[in-house]
């Protein structure tokens, strides 16, 4: 995938990109921090020393090219930040935005924005306003704020510092969406395995622990793999897929 992303982005075949230290980090490092609308910032946080001497031109390039490659993505960015604000100016309307079949709503009901999943389930933005900028209107919304939002808190005053006002964006948008989903489609694949008896230990990001006994352990293996790579209705066509192992650890 990461070798895909370079050619992309450098109109290279991909049979061409054979560094792994260079091409290859370049395209995972386009592709890991830049899908949620990141730019120069966040190829510095993130680049590590593949950044370091690269002058702010060089990056910036990286992240146009990137998004020339993935103009869908783009559009998404623009249309989830486009109907969240429509749906605060136009409280209880409801306002759509992605692929037509899966796509999310946003209504504001109350003191909050609502975010209709595919799933059913909600994400929720207390207290949302539209504060004026030059691009339309900014997005913000009450949080208690953690250290992603030093620097990001918007003047409010009932801010404080357990609960304050901070702004998004469509690229954040999509990130909330994005985990929301993949959350979402775990949590499916646990509650299934559960109304079979599996024993869960943990999960650990998008990974289910069971425990079984050592003579069952194959076959859990193929089940659990079947399970975890149907996606649920709502997530029909999604190309969900997994690998599941035997061991006597958790490692």
């Amino acid at each position: 995938m990461y070798e895909l992303t370079y050619a992309k982005s450098f109109g290279v075949p991909v049979s061409s990109v054979k560094n792994p230290s260079t091409e290859r980090q370049i395209g995972k490092v386009q592709e890991l921090l830049l899908g949620y609308g990141g730019g120069i910032g966040a190829l510095r946080r993130g680049g590590g020393a593949l950044v370091a001497d690269r002058t702010d031109a060089e990056l910036d390039g990286w992240k146009y090219a990137w998004r020339e490659t993935h103009p869908n993505v783009v559009q998404t960015w623009r249309d989830l930040e486009r109907a969240a604000i429509k749906a605060v100016r136009s409280p209880g309307e409801a306002f759509e935005a992605g692929y037509p079949g899966r796509a999310v709503k946003f209504k504001t009901a109350g003191s909050f924005l609502w975010c209709l999943l595919p799933s059913g389930r909600c994400l929720c933005y207390p207290y949302p306003k539209i504060l004026a900028d030059d691009y339309g209107g900014q997005l913000t919304y009450m949080t208690v704020p953690g250290p992603s939002d030093k620097g990001k808190i918007v003047d409010d005053p009932v801010n404080s510092p357990k609960w304050a006002r901070v702004p998004t964006y469509g690229g954040a948008l999509m990130e909330n969406v994005i985990q929301a989903m993949c959350r979402d489609l775990l949590v499916d694949s646990m509650l299934t395995l559960d109304s079979m008896g599996a024993a869960i230990g943990l999960h650990v990001h998008d990974e289910i622990v069971i425990e079984v006994s050592a003579e069952k352990a194959v076959s859990a293996r193929v089940e659990m793999e079947r399970i975890m790579r149907s996606p649920p209705e709502w997530a029909a066509g999604f190309p969900l897929f997994c690998e599941c192992e035997v061991s006597r650890r958790y490692g």
